[in-house]
């Protein structure tokens, strides 16, 4: 495909590059993938006697005069005749160009949304082109697109049409014909899409559509897609990484300090683990385990190898409250090693951070665990052998990328092991994830009962504290979580206050606290050892809680407002109970009135206690744009896939990119810069 920059397309100069820019329009290939979003039918004009009210219609005028009024307000009114027919238009914004189309006597094509106004038809702000008697009527539908300020949307049709005229062969450039890909080529699909034959019906072509061009191009992404993972893959094996084979004092330590037995799923992934850690090119595994499957268990198995060797790990999680129970979780783990166990995060005292990072830098610290606080510029690391980072979803690439550069030993590359409590669909984890090994912890510990779930409406609240009140009297313990800190206008919830404060008036002996994300550390953290300890029966909470708050003896927990969670973070939040021998329960607060994706994902959450079940519903409520979103993940974005839409097509294009990955570097190489020209880096993080 030919490509060239912006500035050699002609009306283009640097102000408008810049916001072409904006739309991540950077070259020609650019404009030709930057597809339509709409289509306007102009392939034949109409009679506005047709038209009725609301109507979107082309039509042909003359003009009879205009007029521009100052008040009540600025507006230019035009009035025109159209097949014996008056009608005025009107425009509230304009500039002394638009002022010059509206000559008496000039023929103008209208296109726009018919108004039955008080002095008869009308149309506000349509779109207008001068013509003359002999102006062709076009063949094809008008495209419409995504644009910015300042870039019409005549303008940015000229710049596409001149790309794709301008395209090159695409056969000649790449040919996958030969590895049975029988769909049309891609210039005439993008021939096809830009500019459609009025004969293609609209819901045909556009995204969702599945005419013959829609689908080349959906396929032909997914296929460079899966050939950047592989690539990914390659490259990740041509870097050095230490092997970890040899079992030492800390191995010995944990399996002495393991307070449980590990299930048959724990030892099969952390064979899996073992197995990467002895090879010399880099793991890269994703650990998918449900809540309270023992994936930290499992992560410091593989940490007490690394460590054996005398090399460094460091584990990273989202929030300190998870960061300082994985930190406790060490410690019990590996007893008398200490002193070379450290917790570094936003909260640690300067003076202790320093020394921290001193001992760091000389490798007297083999496991360091922490939030963001791992990654900052003056934390640097003497040999540094593996990273794990608990649900990598919450976490920027920037913040990924950093961590792995802050390696003194640049020699090797640290191997990687990610954790995540939020199952991820096939769907996604075959295309997105397709760069990683994973692993699956699908069996809990013994002796765990599944979760019941119930929902209720809010007029039940006070019934529902009143039976909470004398569950906590009989020995349990409870959440009651809150969508919100603070009183909203905007959103009907809860404040968390609010809630405690009508909890303890009410019922002035429970022991009640309340906890949410604006606290200090020592305050939190003061708070959630009472919860622990039994002291407190009843925690009030916003999702703080969602993760690294385990509390065995917790059995009920309560999501008020529940319709203003999604499906994982709800299953999430469920996870903080079960994880005793006691049958416990989850209990689903909403209003009265809530909307059908909300209704769907309660029923989902009542029928089952599978999370990989529970994702897969959730991709399909929601979709995966939401899910993985590329700031949080630093996925790669599809311009056109829709992973649930076109699942049909994800097994066809891994299968046919792992054949031509094999057989065609040049090919490959060419499919990667034609989709995802840099971004593919990202994906490595």
């Amino acid at each position: 495909m030919a490509t060239f920059d912006l500035e050699n397309i002609p009306g283009i100069g640097l102000n408008t590059k810049n916001k072409l820019l904006k739309l991540g329009i950077s070259n020609s290939r650019d404009l030709c993938f930057h597809l339509p979003v709409s289509y306007q039918d102009k392939t034949k004009l109409q009679n506005i006697s047709q038209l009725n009210h609301d109507d979107f219609g082309y039509i042909e005028c003359e003009i009879l005069n205009k007029k521009i009024l100052y008040k009540p307000r600025k507006i230019m009114i035009i009035n025109a005749i159209s097949n014996g027919e008056k009608v005025s238009i009107k425009f509230f914004y304009f500039n002394p160009g638009m002022i010059k189309i509206f000559k008496e006597k000039n023929f103008v094509r209208l296109y726009g949304q018919i108004k039955n106004g008080l002095y008869g038809r009308e149309m506000i702000h349509p779109e207008c082109e001068v013509v003359n008697k002999d102006t062709k009527i076009s063949n094809t539908l008008t495209s419409i697109y995504r644009t910015v300020k300042g870039v019409s949307q005549n303008k940015l049709r000229s710049f596409i049409k001149f790309s794709v005229q301008n395209i090159g062969d695409e056969d000649n450039d790449i040919n996958l014909k030969k590895y049975g890909f029988d769909e049309i080529n891609l210039l005439e699909s993008l021939k096809q899409i830009h500019f459609p034959d009025k004969s293609i019906k609209k819901e045909d072509i556009l995204p969702g559509g599945n005419h013959p061009a829609r689908r080349r191009l959906i396929k032909e992404e997914l296929l460079a897609f899966q050939l950047g993972m592989l690539s990914l893959k390659e490259r990740r094996k041509k870097s050095k990484a230490r092997s970890y084979k040899s079992i030492g004092e800390w191995t010995k330590n944990i399996e002495t300090n393991m307070p449980f037995n590990l299930t048959g799923s724990q030892h099969k992934v952390i064979n899996e683990i073992k197995k990467d850690l002895t090879e010399t090119s880099p793991m890269m595994r994703l650990v998918q385990g449900d809540v309270g499957s023992g994936k930290t268990a499992v992560a410091l198995m593989a940490a007490s190898l690394v460590a054996d060797k005398s090399d460094q790990v460091a584990l990273m999680a989202p929030t300190t409250i998870l960061a300082e129970q994985h930190y406790l979780s060490t410690l019990n783990f590996f007893k008398g090693k200490e002193s070379q166990i450290a917790l570094l995060t936003s909260s640690t005292p300067s003076k202790e951070r320093d020394k921290i990072l001193n001992k760091l830098f000389l490798n007297e610290i083999k496991i360091i665990i922490g939030t963001h606080a791992l990654f900052q510029k003056d934390v640097e690391y003497a040999d540094l052998g593996l990273i794990i980072i608990d649900e990598q979803h919450r976490f920027g690439v920037n913040q990924r990328l950093a961590l792995k550069s802050q390696n003194s030993n640049k020699k090797y590359i640290p191997h990687h092991l990610t954790l995540t409590a939020t199952p991820i669909p096939r769907t996604l984890s075959m295309s997105i994830y397709a760069n990683m090994s994973i692993s699956i912890i699908d069996e809990l510990p013994p002796g765990r009962k599944e979760i019941a779930t119930t929902s209720m409406g809010m007029n039940k609240k006070n019934e529902l504290i009143k039976r909470l009140n004398e569950a906590c009297a009989q020995g349990s313990q409870a959440y009651w979580v809150c969508a919100l800190v603070e009183e909203s206008d905007v959103i009907n919830a809860n404040p968390i206050e609010e809630t405690f404060q009508e909890i303890n008036k009410n019922y002035p002996n429970l022991a009640c606290e309340y906890i949410h994300g604006s606290m200090k550390a020592d305050q939190k953290n003061k708070i959630i050892n009472n919860f622990k300890n039994g002291v407190t029966k009843l925690l009030i909470a916003t999702t703080v809680i969602e993760v690294g708050v385990d509390v065995p003896n917790a059995d009920i927990i309560v999501i008020e407002n529940c319709e203003r969670f999604g499906l994982a973070q709800l299953h999430q939040l469920r996870g903080r109970v079960g994880r005793g021998d006691k049958q416990s329960n989850c209990v689903l607060l909403h209003n009265e009135n809530i909307g059908e994706n909300a209704a769907k994902r309660i029923e989902v959450l009542k029928g089952t206690n599978d999370g990989f079940e529970i994702a897969e519903q959730d991709l399909e409520i929601r979709g995966p744009g939401e899910i993985m979103g590329q700031e949080q993940t630093g996925v790669v974005p599809f311009k056109y896939v829709d992973l649930v839409r076109d699942s049909k097509f994800i097994e066809e294009s891994t299968d046919l990119a792992k054949q031509i990955i094999s057989d065609d570097k040049k090919l490959t190489d060419k499919l990667i810069q034609r989709w995802l020209s840099g971004s593919i880096d990202y994906a490595d993080a």
